[in-house]
């Protein structure tokens, strides 16, 4: 597969490294030049200099590769010429949805990093010129072993039997990117592409793959530390799941040392997981006498390069006809639904049921939330 990455920042410098991992030619591009010279430098691969020459694999001639020379519609390993057979969209989040028109209108298959807003999936299916062009929204959390072995666990013992869930994640957010000041990235330079409104739909993807979609939200954010820029750190959002399950997502981006939580309870056993670093899953079950017992379960040691490797692996076997990408449009759709809900709770201080806003958005425009 000869991949275009649009947008060469620290995502799409990683699905780079994989890609070229796993086998693949890759072409970048991204608005700053300075980027495009970094990428072909450090992993020798062709740059394009506008979205229309990324998206025609170069024909134009591309930018500068690893011995700043101009090249072509070469591959990094000299693959011949021709436009590329699929997009991996790694630009800010408000960027996306121009990048999903441009795949849509070439019918070329496409992946998008985590979005915050998305639309619905008939949005998607009018712009496609063909009906079977394969987009795919990031499953990151997925991938990682820790969370599918839970799903598992959560399998056998069987799913109505789920009762709650409770995930705290904090970090400091210029610790984000810190090789650049954090209001001159996405996640903190503005509110709509905040790192805690971000944080919140890709959390929550891999919480619905648990427990099923949400049903209603209640929920505040604000910013609690003093920043440059207009923008919230935190959202605490309460979770009514359709299932009956009931559940608690904290988000805070002012805290000085970093934590991610889950604490999920089942009628049978219960667990605790720890995401950060190499990570961590805790069984625990009440033994003789009522007596709890706890024990390590699931696979120790992490890596967290190779969830994203894994992810992107996915999406290629997907493009080549191989298994399907698991993970779809109307799920993405679902989790902004809920951001949006939350917000709406946050404006009118009520509980807010998550079907009431679905079709009050658009979901291409990252400023523009559902009113009250």
């Amino acid at each position: 597969m000869r991949a275009g990455v649009a947008g060469l920042g620290s995502m799409g410098r990683r699905r780079v490294r994989d890609l070229l991992a796993l086998g693949h030619e890759v072409l970048g591009f991204d608005v700053r030049p300075e980027r495009c010279a970094a990428v072909g430098r450090d992993f020798g691969i062709p740059t394009a200099s506008s979205p229309e020459e990324l998206l025609g694999g170069g024909a134009d001639g591309a930018g500068e590769g690893a011995d700043g020379a101009s090249e072509g519609g070469a591959g990094a390993d000299g693959a011949s010429e021709g436009g590329i057979d699929a997009l991996i969209v790694c630009t800010p989040p408000d960027r996306h949805v121009e990048y999903y028109e441009r795949a849509l209108r070439a019918g070329l298959p496409f992946f998008s990093e985590a979005s915050i807003l998305t639309p619905a999936p008939a949005w998607f299916e009018a712009r496609a010129a063909d009906p079977s062009v394969l987009g795919c929204p990031s499953a990151t959390m997925r991938f990682d072993p820790l969370v599918a072995s839970l799903r598992e666990r959560i399998a056998a013992l069987g799913a109505d039997g789920l009762r709650s869930i409770h995930y705290a994640a904090g970090d400091y957010l210029p610790r984000w990117h810190p090789y650049e000041r954090y209001d001159e990235f996405y996640a903190g330079a503005a509110r709509a592409t905040s790192g805690a409104r971000e944080s919140v739909t890709f959390e929550l993807d891999w919480i619905c793959w648990l427990l099923g979609p949400v049903a209603a939200v209640q929920a505040i954010h604000r910013a609690l530390g003093e920043w440059r820029t207009d923008i919230d750190d935190t959202y605490l959002l309460l979770l009514e799941f359709e299932s009956g399950a009931v559940g608690t997502l904290a988000i805070e981006l002012h805290q000085q040392a970093p934590f991610k939580t889950v604490r999920l309870a089942h009628r049978e056993e219960s667990f605790t997981l720890d995401l950060l670093n190499g990570g961590s899953l805790i069984r625990h079950r009440l033994g003789p006498e009522d007596r709890g017992m706890s024990e390590a379960d699931g696979p120790a040691g992490v890596d967290r390069e190779q969830v994203y490797l894994h992810e992107i692996r996915a999406f290629a076997e997907a493009v080549a006809g191989g298994r399907p990408y698991p993970k779809s449009w109307g799920e993405d759709r679902h989790l902004s639904d809920v951001l949006c809900a939350a917000e709406r709770s946050e404006r009118s201080g009520a509980r807010v049921r998550v079907a009431d806003v679905h079709d009050a958005y658009a979901g291409t425009d990252l400023s523009k939330v559902p009113p009250i």
